[in-house]
């Protein structure tokens, strides 16, 4: 099998030429976006052959010209990274006869209230939820269910334009930010209060290789507005650990439509009552730093083990029954102004992994996607406290090693990275 990758610029340029090469192979073919064309092909040094298209999240003809390219390659299969991607890779393999019915089934992992329509189904709950075409279903929503709500798109990524309403004035300022009185691809939910989870896990030929849930302490709305995102793997005592693994076998297994060698990225509350309540689940791993942390946590790269799996299925992968050691990661958004200076290294000893993104002398505007964090690290631990002790520290020395001029709109950015601590629960 040839692959057909598409991949944003971001993915490709978390590993080398090399590993991307053995990882593909030698008929493999890359669609990515020309916005960092000359530093894609410094980085790739002509290892991969790389199709490059302008605005390629919203391009729209890129996966007729993907077809097109897969048509000159030897056993084509099309294949995503990012949350944009996977309808796009399961259409052009639809269209080339690799597959039937895969865009259908990958709509579970990409349409929100479709994928909780199918998880209420198998018996397991989910929030309040309804579509909504205008202002005055989310009206009834919330006359029938109550404050706090949420609405969000049904196929969004990121967090983006996911928003909290508390009260009326909240929804007043949402219904006047919408651009048409009727409103398309939008859900509403019941909020769900609880503690938020994260499950990442790889599965070749139908069985699970890892699964690996960790414990959300900013939510990825409070890293779009300015937080730290942090995170860590949980205890082996701590009984939410079974279950979430449990719970994601289910879903992967028995509710969702799912390819037999894949990638998943599972988000989850658990509420008052104790019970596993689903956000979200994507056939992909999650942005920011899920695969290093799988790597330094498991000792396999996911992503190109995944890859790997896919193009030759011959390929043997052991189950991974323990993590070879507990991490936590943690990203830290931008302030709004201009970067003058930060550590281009990390001296701090627990640190097995750090990644400075921003560049001193440009300009920053805080957050606007869940993938513009500045700087990402990872930290080890003997466990979740420790784990969470390590995350403060490595926030502290990253506030006091980098030097910004605030912007006119910079000082709650600002303030959020200055404090330099996070919150012990």
């Amino acid at each position: 099998m040839s692959l057909l990758l598409f991949c944003p610029p971001k993915i490709l340029q978390q590993h080398s030429a090399a590993e991307w090469a053995e990882a593909l192979g030698p008929d493999a073919r890359v669609l990515t976006c020309a916005s960092q064309r000359e530093a894609l092909e410094r980085h790739l040094a002509g290892r991969v052959v790389c199709h490059f298209f302008d605005r390629f999240n919203d391009n729209a003809a890129v996966e007729l010209r993907a077809l097109e390219i897969a048509r000159t390659m030897p056993a084509p299969h099309a294949v995503g990274l990012a949350e944009i991607d996977m309808l796009r890779a399961a259409r052009v393999n639809d269209r080339l006869g690799v597959t039937t019915g895969a865009e259908e089934a990958m709509l579970c992992y990409r349409d929100k209230y479709l994928m909780k329509c199918r998880v209420r189904d198998a018996g397991l709950p989910v929030a309040p939820m309804a579509i909504v075409h205008s202002a005055m279903d989310v009206r009834r929503f919330i006359d029938r269910q109550g404050w706090p709500v949420v609405v969000k798109p049904r196929d969004g990524r990121g967090s983006n334009n996911v928003v909290v309403l508390r009260d009326e004035t909240a929804l007043d300022a949402w219904l006047d930010r919408q651009p048409s009185s009727t409103l398309y691809n939008t859900m509403i939910e019941g909020f769900v209060v609880g503690d938020h989870y994260i499950v990442n896990g790889l599965y070749v030929a139908g069985r699970p290789v890892l699964i690996s849930p960790v414990r959300v302490m900013t939510s990825a709305l409070d890293f779009l507005g300015g937080a730290c995102h942090d995170l860590h793997m949980l205890d082996d005592a701590n009984s939410v650990l079974r279950q979430l693994e449990d719970y994601s076998r289910r879903l992967v297994e028995q509710v969702l439509p799912s390819e037999p060698t894949m990638l998943f990225h599972l988000e989850a509350f658990v509420d008052r009552s104790d019970r596993i309540v689903i956000c979200e689940i994507a056939s992909r791993l999650g942005g920011v730093f899920f695969n290093q942390e799988l790597q330094e946590a498991w000792g396999i790269d996911a992503r190109m083990t995944f890859l790997r799996a896919l193009r030759d299925p011959s390929v043997q992968v052991p189950t991974l029954e323990r993590p070879v050691r507990r991490v936590g990661h943690i990203s830290i958004p931008p302030v709004s102004g201009l970067l003058l200076d930060a550590p281009t290294e990390c001296p701090l000893p627990h640190v097995r992994r750090y990644k400075l993104y921003a560049r001193p002398g440009v300009a920053y505007r805080g957050m606007e996607f869940t993938n513009g964090e500045v700087v990402s690290a990872i930290v080890e631990g003997a466990d979740e406290a420790q784990i969470r002790e390590r995350l403060q520290e490595f926030q502290r020395w990253f506030a006091a090693n980098t030097r910004w001029e605030p912007g006119a709109d910079a000082a709650p950015a600002r303030a959020a990275v200055a404090a330099a601590s996070l919150p012990v629960r």
